[in-house]
């Protein structure tokens, strides 16, 4: 029991003991360089988080244009398809205007010959 009652006495001695202005200056200039270089790794890591965040911004960009790029093109061809048919449709509405045209002037030579009309 006498062991014990030593470290409680130490330990009561250790709390009571009034400590020099060098020892808390030294104490206290520890502190602050431990809060120093904590607010350092932080500022870095910010710095890192904000341009992880300024590249995700610009990539988004990027890829939002490449999307606008791609709808453009897919329009594009589209239309190019679609102008294409309705060439080939007007050519074929040429030609039948053209046949129509050769048939009506045939009906007419007709009935000018039978005087018909």
């Amino acid at each position: 029991m006498g062991n014990k009652q030593d470290f409680y006495d130490r330990a009561l001695i250790r709390l009571k003991r009034q400590y020099g202005k060098d020892e808390v200056v030294a104490a206290l200039i520890k502190k602050l360089s431990e809060a120093e270089t904590e607010i350092g790794k932080l500022s870095a890591e910010i710095d890192y988080l904000q341009n992880e965040l300024q590249s995700n911004k610009e990539q988004k960009e990027i890829n939002r244009m490449a999307k606008v790029e791609a709808r453009k093109e897919e329009l594009y061809r589209l239309k190019v398809e679609e102008t294409r048919k309705q060439r080939a449709e007007i050519k074929q509405l040429r030609h039948l205007r053209n046949d129509l045209i050769g048939k009506c002037s045939a009906l007419e030579k007709k009935c000018a010959e039978a005087n018909v009309c």
